[in-house]
């Protein structure tokens, strides 16, 4: 792994939720995970986790596919991520012990789809005891101590970041998704729908898709007008 000085500066220089997804990225890479979400901890009577989903950058359709399966009601992780606030780590083809035996199998089948055979998660709240947690997965092996408590510390920093931006944002400003923000954020920097498509690793129809969904919700008549606005509403810099 790099050093960390460079992740704690870039902390500071955050001034959007694509600013912190970019972060986020960056994070989950240097800990050798593969991909991070965050999300509010969902309730015991919850079925699904999508709709508890803040922030996402695991593969497309790979939460709506855990939900089809049905894997949230009897996860064990999440059974303790309700009553503990200390970080959690699991293996992917062991954690399963709390679920019916057809259960596990199609669990076991799931992560070794996606290629994830450990997942780390820190429970984090904000002032007003909203509680959440951030999940990074990915093929490595477990986290040491140290690296438990660095990427906690990077987790409850985020946290409050994103705390902060959402706070400050008035409600019509957060009409946008994060994917919306994404892609937008690289049109206003020049980048063509096929650019953009090869950096967050889209197709170029789902591109033009999240950008024509932005002009909609913007009230804007083109990508020009629409890179305008956002930046005036501070919704890129």
């Amino acid at each position: 792994m790099t050093d960390l000085p460079p992740l704690l500066q870039s902390l500071d220089l955050i001034r959007t939720e694509v600013d912190l997804m970019a972060f986020l990225r960056r994070l989950s890479r240097h800990f050798d995970f593969a991909g991070f979400l965050l999300f509010n901890i969902p309730a015991v009577a919850d079925e699904t986790l999508l709709a508890r989903v803040e922030l996402s950058d695991l593969p497309e359709g790979m939460i709506e596919a855990y939900d089809e399966l049905g894997l949230l009601k009897n996860s064990q992780i999440f059974q303790m991520l309700r009553r503990s606030t200390i970080p959690l780590t699991l293996d992917t083809e062991t954690a399963h012990t709390t679920r019916p035996s057809g259960e596990a199998e199609r669990a076991v089948q799931f992560f070794a789809h996606y290629n994830i055979t450990t997942a780390a998660f820190f429970p984090v709240h904000n002032h007003g005891g909203c509680r959440a947690a951030f999940g990074f997965l990915g093929d490595r092996t477990q986290l040491s101590h140290a690296e438990l408590g660095e990427l906690g510390v990077y987790a409850a920093h985020a946290y409050n970041i994103y705390s902060t931006l959402k706070d400050g944002h008035p409600e019509k400003e957060d009409v946008l998704s994060i994917r919306e923000l994404e892609a937008l954020h690289w049109v206003a920097n020049g980048k063509t729908s096929s650019e953009v498509a090869s950096i967050l690793s889209l197709s170029e129809h789902t591109v033009n898709t999240y950008i024509n969904s932005a002009i909609r919700k913007l009230d804007c008549v083109n990508r020009i007008q629409l890179v305008a606005k956002a930046m005036r509403m501070h919704l890129i810099s």
